[in-house]
């Protein structure tokens, strides 16, 4: 059945919503093999997500698949004929209580890497679409059919095609080791296709970045049909040459030039446009879609592109260290990944990290090789079922999750700065300079061992997954004892987001501290830092103590602090029913204080899929 986008996208309208929020600060850099210290071809990814948001990992085995099985995504969306025969793959799930359908990363077993950029505020928002058109559909095919990168554009061209683009927009990123291909889509079926040059670098943030491309290059660039057209109709292009349409502006066409003026695009785009050419563009207009550096780029300098900060970043009064957030960066970045192409898919390896890649190391794994047991919530197939219907057990804090000890860290970091932020770099540093040695070792042995046995070499890849997944929770879990010495406890088990009764924190005295003597003004609790959004401050997004008393609560002779907050106030913008690790954030004198227990938001629960 076609339809226009009348009644399926005002049923999409409050899912869209909420998509829009999300995937707003990711960051995408890719180096060409020819551009590349490794003459391979390089990806990074920072995937920023505001919220209570968890990234499980998966490996999806190849599946055959019966005739006429349908395919649905979006509630909402298309449903999808399905192959005969799909890919297994590499899966970086976004998990979100209210769906994702823009955030996911995949490789698959050809060895396509598969990432996007949320480029939303565009001219024409009115486009029409078929039975409700695709979202999620793009990138989750993507992985399941193409064997190349070109072939991954092509699925892409004609799902578009068939449904129409339902977001406003968005550039995703494929690459095989032979060439990296970007598609820039436009709501509908408005797209432009351009081939990733060998000797270029290209870093993208949360705009079309696209510009002119010759679309009398058949080989290189691919425009979506009428586009040009239109643009010269509605005043957005005027080529040099009637006829001849080897300047068009694709950004220019589609989006106002104020998304790439808007500060969260034009600080991130300076920043790393900045180290790549070693020029401060001060000019929105000004910054390239890619350029051929006068050097070989590495991984480390892709991590280093990920990790940039703007010039004033830094904790500010009582707040995060994340706070603003314009960097390539920020608070709302859940992982990043930087992963080097290989002509053998399974030796396609790099680094992750599991929070803000510069509170957190980045972790050597070969993504093919099956993440650590602990990476994974449930199995794919439940993954798949509650990608848009996700339980609300699925948003607890998670001792035994793989990433907690990570992001408990980080959550410290953020918040205690200084001392502690560059104790926790320098750890950082330490861990990293020794895998880069071992991950080379690795995928030379491995290089070897395939010709005895790939079954065999890729155990031992997961082996060695999992065993530097560990070694990496090792030394976060120490350092974050070592910096945060105090100790937080809850007297209650049960937040009511509605209450305006007593929730008591305890903050427990030891030798060489007098919890006492903390300061009263200067108190709060509520959310960590990896659960809140972009800019909010943390008086926004906790409660502020309302009354304290000395006692000693534990026998010990020291008097602890018991400091009371109100419910309602500790709960705000927490989901009900879910277990949070909620954090007492104070002072006592310049030393800030930190630490969590858990508790449980009082509301309705949904159990099963669909209530």
């Amino acid at each position: 059945m076609k339809i226009h986008t009348t009644v399926l996208a005002a049923a999409l309208t409050g899912v869209l919503a909420a998509f829009s929020l999300q995937a707003l600060a990711c960051s995408t850099v890719i180096v060409g093999k020819a551009a590349s210290a490794t003459g391979n071809i390089l990806v990074g990814h920072n995937e920023d997500n505001g919220g209570r948001i968890f990234n499980p990992q998966y490996y999806v085995p190849p599946a055959a698949h019966k005739a006429g099985e349908m395919i649905t995504f979006e509630p909402a969306a298309a449903k999808i004929p399905q192959v005969a025969k799909t890919l297994g793959f590499y899966w970086s799930q976004t998990l979100s209580s209210k769906g994702s359908s823009f955030s996911d990363g995949f490789v698959n077993d050809a060895g396509v890497i598969i990432v996007s950029n949320a480029c939303t505020g565009i001219y024409d928002n009115d486009q029409k679409l078929t039975d409700g058109g695709i979202g999620y559909g793009i990138r989750r095919l993507m992985a399941e059919r193409a064997h190349s990168a070109r072939e991954a554009i092509q699925i892409a061209i004609d799902l578009l095609g068939k449904y129409g683009y339902f977001s406003e927009g968005r550039t995703y990123t494929v690459a095989d080791a032979k060439e990296a291909w970007q598609i820039a889509i436009h709501k509908g079926d408005t797209w432009v296709a351009r081939r990733v040059k060998d000797n270029e670098v290209v870093y993208i943030p949360n705009n079309f970045m696209i510009g002119v491309v010759d679309a009398t290059d058949k080989d290189n660039v691919i425009v979506s049909p009428g586009l040009i057209e239109r643009s010269i109709k509605n005043g957005r292009y005027k080529p040099a040459k009637p006829g001849v349409y080897s300047d068009f502006n694709f950004r220019l066409a589609v989006q106002p030039p104020e998304r790439r003026a808007a500060q969260y695009n034009f600080s991130r785009n300076q920043l790393a446009w900045n180290y790549i050419l070693g020029q401060k563009i001060t000019d929105p207009e000004s910054f390239p879609y890619s350029a051929a550096p006068s050097r070989k780029f590495s991984l480390n300098d892709v991590k280093a592109i990920l990790r940039l900060h703007e010039e004033k970043f830094g904790a500010e009064d009582d707040g995060w260290m994340h706070y603003r957030g314009f960097g390539t960066c920020r608070a709302t970045s859940h992982e990043s990944l930087v992963l080097e192409q290989n002509k053998i898919p399974q030796l396609i390896s790099g680094y992750r990290t599991f929070t803000r890649p510069c509170e957190s190391p980045y972790i050597p794994f070969f993504p093919l090789a099956r993440p650590d047991s602990s990476l994974s919530y449930m199995t794919p197939a439940e993954a798949a079922a509650e990608q848009f219907h996700a339980l609300d057990k699925r948003f607890d804090y998670r001792p035994s999750y793989g990433a907690t000890p990570f992001v408990d860290n980080a959550n410290a970091v953020d918040y205690l700065a200084g001392d502690a932020y560059e104790a926790n770099r320098k750890m950082i540093a330490k861990l990293e300079s020794r895998w880069e040695g071992e991950r080379a070792s690795m995928i030379e042995k491995a290089r070897k061992g395939f010709v005895k046995s790939s079954s065999g070499t890729m155990k031992t890849l997961h082996r060695f997954n999992s065993s530097k997944l560990l070694e990496a929770q090792k030394a976060v879990k120490e350092q974050l004892r070592r910096i945060t010495p105090w100790r937080v406890k809850t007297m209650s088990r049960e937040l009511d987001p509605t209450s305006d009764a007593p929730v008591v924190f305890v903050l427990f005295s030891r030798k060489g501290f007098d919890a006492t003597k903390i300061d009263k003004e200067r108190t709060w609790a509520g959310l960590s830092r990896e659960s809140i959004t972009n800019g909010r401050t943390l008086s926004e997004s906790t409660g502020k103590a309302a009354g304290f008393e000395e006692k000693d609560m534990n026998g010990d002779g020291l008097p602890d602090m018991v400091i009371t907050f109100r419910q309602k106030d500790v709960a705000k913008n927490m989901l009900p029913g879910v277990e949070y690790d909620t954090y007492l954030y104070t002072r006592a004198g310049d030393t800030r204080i930190t630490g969590f227990d858990v508790l449980r938001v009082k509301g309705e629960t949904r159990t099963s899929i669909g209530k």
